[in-house]
C-alpha cells in the first residue's frame, strides 16, 4: 500500500481543463518532483494534496486512510510555500513554534499572560521550545531563533519556513517551488538540505518545480506534468534516457533535444542526409515518425566522411562543454553538445560531418508517443 496517493484527480474551471485524471502513488520515504511548464497544473495538484483547493472528482488518502474530505489542519501534511509564508512580527523561533502551539495547545493556552496560569502549560511550552531549538540546529539556523523574518537573508527565510514544516513530524511534505526566490548558488546549496531533511523524516515528498536540474538530481522519481495530463512518472534515469512521449523528450534535458520529422522507407528503415539512420521501425512504408536525439550523442567529423554532412552556424563556450549549432541542408537546425578539445578545431561557417549513433534515437510517432522497433538498430551505413 502507498504512503500517499492521488488517486485520479481532475479539476476544471469553467471549460479549462487544468488536471485530467492524474493518479500519483509515493512510497514511504520517496520523493517526487513535479516538473513541467508554468500552467500544466502542479501547484493546483499540490494544493488538492494539501486540501487548499478541491478537486472535480478523485481522491487524496495517506496510507488506508481516505483524507479528501477533512479539513487541511487535520490532515497532517506541511507545505512550504514559494513566499516562505512567515509571520513578519513573529520571531524565527516563533514561527517555527506555530504549528505545535495550534496543535497541542488550547485558545486559552495560547494566550501570551493568561496561558501561564493554565496548570501544567509550563512544562508544555518548554517541550515546544525543545522541539524548536532542536530543529533549528538540525538545519543550522539556530543562530537565527530570536530575528525576525526581516532580519534574515532569502536563503534563512528559507530555512526557517523547512524547519516548521519539519519540527511537526507530518505524514507528509509538499513542497511548491520554494528554492524560486534564492540566487543559482544558494539553490545549490539548499537543494542538498531538503533532501537531507526528507531523508531524515522518512516521510513522503511532493516537490514541485519548473526546474528539470532540481527534479532530476533530487527526485527518486520524477512526474513529467503537461497540459493537466500526467505523461510519464519514472526514475530521473528513465525519464532523460527513455522517455515514453515527445514531450518528455523536449522538456527534459538541456540544450533542448533535436527532433527531426522523417517518413519511413522499406523495412521500416529511416533514412537521413543519404544515410540509413534507423531499421526496423514498426509500421507501413511511409509511416511519419519524429526522431529525437540528445545533443551529446552526436559527435563531429571532419567534412567528406561517413555521417550526416552539415554546416557550422555557431558555437557557444559554456566552460566544460561547448553547443555546437550546424545546419543540415534541405533538414533544419542540429545542436551538438561536446567537450571543448574535442572542438577546438572548429569555427563557424566550417563544414563538418555529423556522426549519430542509431542506438541513440528516440522514436516517435504522430501521437507524440514511442514508436517500437521491429529489429535491433544497426551501425549507420552510407547509401
Amino acid at each position: 500500500m502507498s504512503a500517499f496517493s492521488l488517486r485520479n484527480i481532475s479539476k476544471s474551471y469553467g471549460s479549462s481543463q487544468i488536471l485530467d485524471d492524474i493518479t500519483i502513488e509515493a512510497g514511504e520515504g520517496e520523493f517526487i518532483a513535479l516538473v513541467g511548464p508554468s500552467g500544466c497544473g502542479k501547484s493546483t495538484l499540490l494544493r488538492i494534496a494539501a486540501g487548499l483547493d478541491h478537486g472535480d472528482s478523485g481522491s487524496v488518502w495517506i496510507g488506508d486512510r481516505d483524507i479528501t474530505a477533512e479539513h487541511p489542519a487535520d490532515r497532517n501534511v506541511a507545505m512550504v510555500f514559494q513566499s516562505y509564508a512567515l509571520y513578519p512580527h513573529l520571531t524565527a523561533a516563533q514561527n517555527i513554534a506555530v504549528p505545535l502551539a495550534m496543535r497541542n495547545l488550547s485558545t486559552l493556552e495560547r494566550m501570551p499572560f493568561v496561558g501561564r496560569l493554565v496548570p501544567g502549560n509550563t512544562a508544555r511550552l518548554q517541550a515546544i521550545r525543545q522541539q524548536v531549538t532542536t530543529t533549528a540546529a538540525s538545519l543550522r539556523i539556530d543562530h537565527l531563533l530570536d530575528r525576525k523574518p526581516g532580519q534574515m537573508s532569502g536563503g534563512q527565510r528559507q530555512r526557517v519556513a523547512l524547519a516548521r514544516a519539519l519540527v511537526r513530524r507530518p505524514g507528509v511534505f509538499l513542497m511548491d517551488e520554494p528554492l524560486s526566490n534564492l540566487d543559482a548558488n544558494l539553490r545549490v546549496h539548499t537543494r542538498a538540505e531538503i533532501v537531507d531533511l526528507h531523508r531524515r523524516a522518512g516521510v513522503p515528498t511532493l516537490y514541485v518545480t519548473h526546474d528539470q536540474a532540481e527534479a532530476l538530481s533530487m527526485a527518486d522519481r520524477v512526474a513529467v506534468m503537461m497540459g493537466g495530463r500526467l505523461l510519464q512518472i519514472d526514475e530521473p534515469s528513465r525519464i532523460y534516457d527513455d522517455p515514453r512521449h515527445i514531450e518528455v523528450a523536449q522538456f527534459i534535458g538541456s540544450p533542448r533535444i533535436n527532433v527531426l520529422d522523417a517518413v519511413t522507407s522499406e523495412n521500416g528503415t529511416v533514412v537521413l542526409g543519404g544515410d540509413v539512420l534507423v531499421e526496423g521501425v514498426a509500421g507501413p512504408v511511409g509511416t511519419p515518425v519524429q526522431i529525437a536525439i540528445r545533443p551529446e550523442r552526436i559527435k563531429l567529423r571532419t567534412a567528406g566522411g561517413s555521417g550526416i554532412q552539415a554546416t557550422v552556424s555557431r558555437l557557444e563556450f559554456l566552460g566544460s562543454e561547448v553547443i555546437v549549432f550546424a545546419e543540415i541542408a534541405g533538414i533544419g537546425g542540429f545542436t551538438v553538445k561536446a567537450a571543448p578539445a574535442d572542438v577546438a578545431h572548429i569555427t563557424a561557417g566550417m563544414p563538418v560531418a555529423l556522426e549519430v549513433d542509431p542506438g541513440a534515437c528516440l522514436i516517435f510517432g504522430k501521437d507524440g508517443l514511442r514508436v517500437p522497433l521491429r529489429a535491433p538498430m544497426k551501425q549507420m551505413a552510407h547509401v
